[in-house]
C-alpha cells in the first residue's frame, strides 16, 4: 500500500542519499525562509495529488498521481564582468541534474511507483545586494495504483473476543455468547 505522503518520504530520502550539493540541508516541508549560510538549500513538499477511478464499479481502485514540488537554491558573491551570477547559473544547473538523478535512479522511489509522470522546472535570479540568489522550483508528478487495501477500514477487535472476566465485577452480567 502506497502514499502520497509515501512517495514524499521517499523522494525526500532519495535525494539526501543521492549526495547532492546541499548535502544534509534537504528539507521537508520547506516552507520556511533561508539564512545567508544555509546555502545551497533543498526544500520540498508534496503539492497536489489526483486519483482517477479505474473501474465504475467493484472495489475501489484508483491511479494516483502525486505532485512533488523541490525547490533548490544556491548563492554566489557578486564578481566583476557578471561572473557571480554565472556562477550562481551553474551551480543552479549543478544542484538541479543532481536532484534529477537522485529521483530518477532512487530503487525505493520506483519500487513504489509505476512511472515518473513529468518534471517541470522553472529558474530564478535574484543579483539585489552583494550576492547572486539562484532558485530552481522543479515539480516531478508520480503515478501510482492504490487499491481497496488503501481504503479498506481498520482491523477492530470482535466483540466476542472481550474478555469481560479480565474487569472488576460490577453486578451486571451479560451473556455475549451466541445459540
Amino acid at each position: 500500500m502506497t502514499t502520497s505522503l509515501d512517495i514524499l518520504v521517499t523522494c525526500h530520502g532519495a535525494i539526501v542519499a543521492g549526495g547532492t550539493d546541499a548535502a544534509d540541508n534537504v528539507y521537508r516541508p520547506g516552507d520556511w525562509p533561508t539564512q545567508v549560510d544555509q546555502y545551497p538549500i533543498i526544500k520540498m513538499r508534496l503539492i497536489a495529488e489526483d486519483r482517477q477511478q479505474l473501474a465504475r464499479s467493484g472495489p475501489a481502485e484508483f491511479l494516483t498521481v502525486a505532485t512533488v514540488r523541490i525547490v533548490g537554491e544556491v548563492s554566489a558573491p557578486v564578481e566583476l564582468d557578471n561572473l557571480g551570477a554565472t556562477r550562481a547559473e551553474a551551480l543552479l544547473w549543478r544542484l538541479k541534474r543532481q536532484i534529477e538523478v537522485a529521483v530518477v535512479n532512487s530503487y525505493p522511489l520506483t519500487t513504489q511507483i509505476q512511472q515518473i509522470v513529468s518534471m517541470r522546472s522553472q529558474l530564478a535570479f535574484d543579483s539585489e545586494g552583494s550576492t547572486h540568489l539562484a532558485g530552481i522550483q522543479t515539480d516531478i508528478a508520480f503515478e501510482f495504483y492504490e487499491g481497496p487495501e488503501s481504503f479498506a477500514p481498520p482491523d477492530v477487535d470482535d466483540l466476542d473476543r472481550f474478555n469481560l472476566a479480565a474487569l472488576p465485577p460490577t453486578g451486571l452480567t451479560v451473556d455475549l455468547s451466541q445459540p
